[in-house]
């Protein structure tokens, strides 16, 4: 009866519009939704493990959509959200964890939810979703560890929590959505000299280079691809390109990039009519200390 009433408190009592579906220019209805934050997250968080998974679903959709923003971000955390979520992403549900780690990816955007989430014990939480066999909770993890991985203290942790092969696992994948965000993450790791020595360690070249190769041939054979398909593999291109550009900074692996073929795939990459795919391709190239004319 208790689990009820609370379901109910996130709910309108004349409305079937949930109290977490406002509008932003709404001052009055914002105020009710701080309140219900304050209210009841720490009446929600003691049921966490005990709730049934259509309130965790419904609690954790909520917190998803609204983590989209910025101010958002910042009372979710406030008011104890993320003890809510981190538990939700061990549910037996899967669509609770994929909810749950949308949720911790929308939140992770803001810098400073990036250090309290990596206390609160999220980093090794979504390491382990990295496995998931869901395409959708793989994407979502690895999105959440890519925005986690911008913070300087967070790369060691992600490192020494096992995410680096994870990562890599299924930056390995032919699922294009799922691969961009993890050689999206693997790109800001890479910012680290002990973590760019680990991403080599554990093979981590052969898949990115694979990945810049599948963007650039498929870019230069565009025809008849749909605009979402093209949107992937310029995504994809700009990953790669980054990630390589990170990882060619140590001069050990300059050689091994080039002798996995990378550099024919970026300069198609130069190439390309986006400048943001082009921009990262010559950063790459100029780290391995290629210029785009072949000199």
């Amino acid at each position: 009866a208790q689990l009820a009433t609370m379901m109910n408190l996130f709910r309108k009592k004349e409305s079937k519009k949930s109290e977490f579906e406002i509008e932003e220019d709404d001052e009055e209805k914002d105020s009710e939704f701080v309140k219900s934050l304050q209210v009841n997250l720490s009446r929600l968080i003691a049921y966490a493990e005990s709730a049934d998974v259509k309130l965790q679903r419904e609690v954790a959709e909520k917190l998803a959509n609204e983590a989209v923003k910025p101010n958002r971000q910042v009372q979710i955390v406030e008011y104890g959200g993320l003890k809510l979520l981190v538990p939700l992403t061990k549910s037996k549900d899967q669509e609770v964890q994929r909810l749950a780690a949308h949720a911790l990816a929308n939140l992770s955007v803001n810098a400073d939810n990036q250090r309290l989430m990596a206390e609160e014990g999220a980093i090794e939480c979504l390491i382990q979703l990295l496995t998931s066999s869901n395409e959708l909770i793989q994407r979502q993890s690895a999105k959440a560890l890519a925005n986690l991985g911008v913070n300087a203290d967070n790369k060691p942790r992600i490192a020494a929590a096992g995410g680096i092969p994870k990562l890599i696992a299924l930056a390995s994948t032919s699922l294009i959505a799922v691969k961009i965000e993890a050689v999206a993450a693997l790109a800001n790791l890479a910012v680290n000299d002990n973590n760019e020595l680990e991403i080599v360690k554990h093979h981590g070249l052969e898949p990115i280079v694979n990945g810049t190769m599948v963007a650039a041939e498929g870019l230069e054979m565009c025809d008849g691809r749909s605009d979402k398909e093209i949107g992937l593999l310029e995504e994809l291109g700009t990953q790669c390109a980054r990630a390589l550009r990170n990882l060619s900074v140590n001069p050990a692996n300059k050689t091994e990039i080039t002798s996995l073929g990378a550099i024919r795939h970026l300069l198609t990459l130069v190439n390309y009519p986006n400048e943001r795919i082009a921009q990262q391709a010559r950063r790459a190239l100029r780290n391995l200390e290629f210029h785009a004319t072949g000199k």
